[in-house]
């Protein structure tokens, strides 16, 4: 009877220690996605509409102040406004993000963060009142873009990752990117 507990004991022990092994641990620095990233964007659907270019030049520029991540990928959606990231985190080693298209407005109407639900008519997000500092709200106060980073490379000098567009929480387009670390010319 004794021979059987030790033999479950092991392996428990050695279950224990494999599904450890499983699981990610490190999670890498923002510093290490701060910099400008050149490449492409390109469409991440199977039909893309009439008349895409299949590879669009893109720069995407990250910096990281005290802890914080902030950055813009231009051009985004044909504009050279294009997309400000407005929030950032790193989970494990991927750095998500949500943007914006454009810049964020002073006194617009602040989208709630992903994941929690917003009602489509315009009495539950009424745009800000005139004379009080608020513009009237546009299209693009209503879209929201889901960046996925992972920086691969033996040297950290790849960028890979999608980017998700939803226009008033329904799935609109999704691009995917393939961008290099800038290098300066000296």
């Amino acid at each position: 009877m004794s021979k059987l507990v030790a033999a479950a004991v092991t392996v428990l022990v050695l279950d224990a220690m494999a599904l450890g092994a499983q699981q990610p641990t490190s999670t890498v620095q923002p510093t290490r996605f701060a910099g400008t990233w050149v490449g492409t964007q390109s469409w991440a659907i199977a039909n893309p509409p009439p008349g895409a270019r299949p590879d669009q030049p893109v720069t995407l520029t990250i910096e990281v102040t005290d802890g914080k991540v902030t950055g813009s990928l231009k051009p985004f959606l044909g504009g050279e406004d294009g997309a400000t990231i407005v929030d950032a985190k790193i989970v494990g080693e991927e750095l998500q993000a949500t943007a914006v298209v454009g810049r964020p407005r002073p006194g617009g109407v602040a989208l709630p963060p992903p994941g929690i639900e917003q009602a489509t008519s315009d009495s539950a997000n009424p745009p800000p009142a005139a004379g009080r500092g608020g513009a009237p709200r546009g299209w693009k106060d209503s879209v929201r873009i889901a960046l996925v980073f992972r920086n691969e490379g033996l040297q950290g000098l790849n960028l890979v990752g999608t980017a998700d567009v939803t226009m008033s929480d329904v799935p609109w387009m999704k691009f995917k990117y393939a961008l290099a670390k800038k290098r300066s010319r000296y």
